[in-house]
């Protein structure tokens, strides 16, 4: 619950510092929705990585067009639906089959993203806590 205020707050300040307020300020609006829509096109597909231990299985994502988002060969965490702002990417989640059941927004910083790679990290982790997934054609 905290964290989905957190996420809420965080949106509407985002919100708030980008609204426009004259040409110069609509003109790099443009360029920044520009480069978010952008951003957002990349991003849609399927999104796969080892599974530790299990190397030759893959597991991960599938972000759709319209919002929804689903898991991929994970059986417990299940994602419901995304959201790209800036650099980063809202995951959200619940999960099935596990004693607590939980549900709230994975927050991911991304660290680089290209027509095949993608590089997150959790906000507030290590650098070495980055996870890479590769785009299945």
């Amino acid at each position: 619950m905290k964290k989905q205020t957190i996420l809420w707050i965080t949106l509407c300040v985002l919100t708030a510092c980008n609204s426009p307020s004259g040409n110069k300020n609509s003109l790099s609006t443009s360029d920044s929705t520009k480069d978010l829509n952008s951003q957002r096109v990349r991003l849609i597909g399927k999104w796969l990585q080892p599974i530790p231990g299990m190397e030759s299985e893959k597991q991960g994502f599938e972000l759709y067009d319209n919002g929804v988002a689903t898991s991929l060969n994970i059986h417990t965490l299940q994602y419901d639906k995304w959201m790209v702002a800036q650099d980063t990417l809202f995951l959200w989640y619940h999960t099935e089959g596990v004693q607590q059941v939980s549900n709230g927004v994975d927050t991911l910083i991304i660290k680089k993203l290209d027509i095949n790679n993608l590089m997150v990290s959790p906000t507030g982790s290590k650098t070495a806590d980055q996870e890479i997934y590769t785009k299945e054609k």
